[in-house]
């Protein structure tokens, strides 16, 4: 799959240490998909690397966080997490 993230376009990559996380807490790849296209960006102050995260209307586990890395031509996504705080 591939996603618009700032104003480049990158094939996304899910870790398996990701999978196994979306696993456990119930996170589809459509959700990855959602949050990585609508969700607010917070740096990691290290260079490529962000959160992402997003409130999901339907799971009381707010918010939805995915850590990701960008290299290029790739977003890896590295884990998910869930009641996520902003910093």
């Amino acid at each position: 799959m591939k996603v618009k993230f700032e104003g480049n376009v990158y094939q996304v990559v899910i870790t398996e240490h990701a999978k196994d996380r979306m696993l456990l807490r119930g996170v589809t790849e459509n959700d990855v998909l959602v949050i990585l296209k609508s969700g607010k960006k917070v740096n990691k102050n290290m260079p490529h690397k962000f959160w992402i995260y997003k409130k999901m209307n339907r799971r009381s586990d707010n918010l939805i966080c995915l850590s990701i890395s960008l290299e290029s031509p790739f977003l890896i996504v590295i884990t998910t997490l869930v009641n996520w705080r902003p910093i």
